[in-house]
């Protein structure tokens, strides 16, 4: 009785930390402007089941968010990077973001996120063109 007792607590602490386990690293998802694009990223943990990484964005506060880009794992402790160059085709605006993580089993998606990216105006790139349509 006493050994079936063990085994079957072992057996729940190890499917609950398997279940309970951070895909994303905590502090590791980040989305940095820099120069004309802002540069998403993020390091998994555990991918155990993850089919994918939909990568969203939502452009101001009342919008949807919208699909940017899906990525497939590569594994246990990788590194994802995604550069998003359609942000400052519109000035003034944030930017948020998140990783919806889907599993090859069906079950629920879980999102990480929202972060905020708000983009400085000193880090536009000017064109010529740009430049003197200020001045007309």
């Amino acid at each position: 009785m006493t050994k079936r007792f063990f085994f079957i607590s072992l057996l729940g602490t190890l499917l609950s930390m398997t279940v309970f386990a951070s895909i994303i690293k905590d502090g590791t998802l980040r989305a940095d402007p820099d120069g004309s694009y802002i540069k998403i990223r993020w390091e998994s943990d555990n991918e155990t089941g993850v089919a994918k990484y939909v990568l969203e964005r939502k452009a101001g506060l009342n919008g949807s968010f919208m699909t940017l880009t899906e990525l497939a794992p590569k594994g246990n402790g990788s590194s994802y990077q995604f550069v998003d160059e359609t942000v400052f085709r519109v000035s003034q605006t944030i930017y948020k973001y998140q990783v919806k993580v889907v599993f090859s089993d069906g079950q629920a998606p879980i999102y990480y996120g929202p972060i905020t990216a708000i983009p400085r105006t000193s880090d536009v790139r000017r064109t010529w063109g740009s430049i003197k349509a200020m001045f007309r």
